[in-house]
This record gives structure tokens, C-alpha cells and sequence, in this order.
């Protein structure tokens, strides 16, 4: 009889470790998993927050051409207005002090592309609020709506901003 009882106690014992092995590998990947994602989440943000001052450093890049520039002649006032014509801005320290210069293309930084992008706008006669879509009978020839579009690995993040010539107003 104590035979038996010894090896039913055996079945027992084999069962429950067979059972904490489970229960701690299933434990131990749920925290792996866990881990991984919040990895690649805070790999996300950390990426989101370059893109950002990216895009905010060409905004203040811009204010400050814009600042150096004639808005008619040299300016935003000429610049081209479509989705497929994107601007980018370099430095040109071959002038005493250095100046910002407008020029056709993208700019490639790591794995960031940077573009920025014009549109006209509009007001409302009445109010002289910015119209949300285009009017060309209300077009405000003193103001450039400016999207900077920061694009990596299939993310997109777009801010925009305002311009207006400040110095002619």
C-alpha cells in the first residue's frame, strides 16, 4: 500500500512542475512581449520628436529667409504653389553674414526626408480670418500658408504655419 501511495504522489509532483514550467514561460513571454513593445514605442516617439524640431527648425530656417529677403522679388512672393514643386532651404555661407537660401528639391537627413510646401491664402472680407479652403476672389497676396512635411519609414508628420509680409503691411 505505501508502494502505491509513493508512486501517485510521484504523477504529482511531475504534474505540478510541468504546470510552473507553463505558467513561468507563459509569464516570461507575456514580459518579453511587453518589453518589445514598449520598445518599439518609445522608438516611435523618440523618431516623432526628431521629425518634429526637423520640421519647427525649418519653420524658424524660413521666418528668418523671409526676414532676408524682398517678398516680391527674391521672396515667399515667388515662390511656386504646387504639391509636386517641394522647396528646401541651405545655408549660403559664401555671403558675409550667412543667408538662407530657397532652392527646388527635398532634403535627406539620416533617415528623415524634409520638404516644405506653399499655398496661397485666402480671407474672409469680413472677419480677415485665414478661409480653411482657397477663395482666389479673397486672395491674400501678403501671406503664404508653409507645410513642412518630415517623411521615414512610411510616417508622415506635417506642420504647418503661416507667413505674411510683415515688413510691407
Amino acid at each position: 500500500m505505501k508502494k502505491k501511495l509513493h508512486k501517485n504522489n510521484q504523477g504529482f509532483i511531475f504534474l505540478e512542475i510541468v504546470i510552473a514550467v507553463a505558467l513561468i514561460s507563459i509569464v516570461f513571454t507575456t514580459l518579453l512581449s511587453v518589453a518589445f513593445l514598449s520598445l518599439n514605442i518609445s522608438s516611435s516617439i523618440q523618431q516623432t520628436m526628431v521629425a518634429d524640431s526637423l520640421a519647427k527648425e525649418e519653420i524658424e530656417a524660413l521666418r528668418t529667409f523671409r526676414d532676408g529677403t524682398t517678398w516680391l522679388t527674391d521672396g515667399l512672393g515667388v515662390v511656386s504653389f504646387t504639391s509636386s514643386n517641394p522647396y528646401r532651404l541651405t545655408l549660403n555661407n559664401g555671403v558675409n553674414p550667412p543667408k538662407w537660401d530657397l532652392t527646388a528639391g527635398t532634403e535627406t537627413i539620416g533617415i528623415f526626408t524634409r520638404q516644405v510646401f506653399f499655398d496661397k491664402v485666402s480671407r474672409d472680407l469680413t472677419t480677415k480670418d485665414i478661409e480653411s479652403v482657397y477663395n482666389a476672389s479673397h486672395d491674400d497676396p501678403e501671406t503664404r500658408k508653409v507645410t513642412v512635411r518630415i517623411t521615414w519609414s512610411g510616417k508622415t508628420y506635417n506642420l504647418v504655419s503661416y507667413l505674411t509680409n510683415w515688413r510691407d503691411q
